[in-house]
């Protein structure tokens, strides 16, 4: 097996622990197994090479084709175009878990604004049981591969709702944290994107208006009448933003009122704008 992995990151862009992703999807069998087998069937060898192809000429995500990406601990099915979760998106989850728990762990509701494949809302609901998760967004194909990502993870405190921004929310409805990951690429950056990325994924989940803030202005300029009072919580409304976006969004976010940090990732990016109402 050793050397048809050579073969795999030979022929595609995929890593070593990729590769072996893939001969798992393709063969139904774990690395442990492959390790012993000596050869491929001819339809194990046929599905390689047509993944092969769709890796490489067609440059299709990975993802897409083993069909999911694990999140936390929780295992989210992709499709085409909705947006694939990242290990960016991943990380700042988990930093957010973690500070809740520490800070409020009896929250009671969340908000997650654009849910996608519904990994926010779900690793959410996971970590905190006993609080009602409300997952929306604006495209009915993502709440439905949402929908069963819940169902295959067994999370059940959690509602799908069909809204652009909050107009399917009642005007009376409290939350104690709102998340998003909005469009906040600048269309003018499409050239920058791998043709794996702008190729396959949905334009309407990766690009905004306003050199990528528009979606982001309009968050913080609805969310704070969507908010419970808390003074317990350090913050109620975390966002996903751009590298480029930390000026814009924290200028943003003192327009409307909010006293607002942000925090890079791992990867050394400003990746997520912290708020509280003042």
């Amino acid at each position: 097996m050793n050397n048809l992995i050579k073969k795999i990151t030979g022929q595609t862009s995929l890593s070593i622990q990729e590769a072996w992703w893939l001969l798992e999807h393709v063969t139904h069998q774990k690395k442990e197994e492959l390790i012993f087998k000596k050869s491929l069937s001819p339809e194990e060898q046929a599905t390689l090479d047509q993944s092969i192809t769709q890796l490489s000429n067609q440059h299709m995500p990975l993802a897409y084709i083993l069909g999911f990406v694990p999140f936390l601990d929780l295992r989210i099915n992709v499709q085409p175009p909705i947006l694939i979760p990242r290990p960016e998106t991943e990380e700042w989850v988990h930093e957010l878990i973690k500070n809740i728990q520490e800070n409020n762990p009896n929250i009671s509701s969340i908000l997650d604004i654009g849910t996608g494949s519904g990994c926010i809302a779900l690793a959410l609901a996971r970590s905190f049981p006993s609080a009602h998760v409300t997952a929306i967004d604006i495209n009915n194909k993502a709440l439905d591969l949402a929908r069963q990502n819940a169902k295959i993870n067994n999370v059940i405190n959690i509602d799908f709702i069909e809204s652009d921004l909050f107009s399917a929310i009642p005007s009376n409805t409290r939350f104690d944290l709102i998340v998003s990951n909005p469009p906040y690429i600048d269309p003018n950056m499409i050239d920058t994107l791998s043709k794996q990325v702008k190729n396959w994924e949905d334009h309407t989940a990766l690009f905004a208006s306003n050199q990528g803030m528009a979606i982001i202005d309009k968050i913080l300029q609805q969310t704070g009448d969507f908010l419970h009072p808390s003074e317990t919580m350090p913050f109620q409304l975390v966002i996903e933003i751009d590298q480029y976006h930390k000026d814009g969004a924290l200028s943003c976010a003192e327009n409307y009122d909010w006293s607002g940090q942000a925090s890079k990732d791992s990867f050394g990016n400003w990746r997520t704008l912290w708020c509280k109402k003042t």
